[in-house]
């Protein structure tokens, strides 16, 4: 049964590296289309084509109605108002080797 729980861990550390070295690669990727000029490109493993995403910056007035309805949503836990469901979770915590 520890094996099991050794994978897990492994898994997870092993994901957090391909995570960061694929998120490195697409920077790579995309500063090389750029630089060609290139909006996609067609390879033996698949397409790959750069996009555009949306990354939204909102007014000030927007923020602070966004503020006030942490706290709206804080106090209504506090004060039970608000309810909640629980369910079970696995939570990991890895020794640092």
């Amino acid at each position: 049964m520890d094996n099991l729980y050794a994978e897990y861990a492994i898994t997870k550390a092993r994901i957090k590296t391909l995570t960061k070295e694929a998120e490195n690669i697409a920077l790579k990727i995309l500063e090389d289309l750029q630089e060609k000029g290139e909006t996609t490109k067609e390879t033996n493993v698949g397409k790959f084509t750069v996009c555009k995403r949306k990354n939204w910056i909102y007014p000030k007035s927007v923020v602070e109605l966004s503020e006030t309805l942490k706290e709206e949503k804080a106090k209504a836990e506090s004060t039970g108002e608000a309810t909640y469901e629980e369910k079970d979770s696995l939570l990991f915590t890895p020794v640092n080797l």
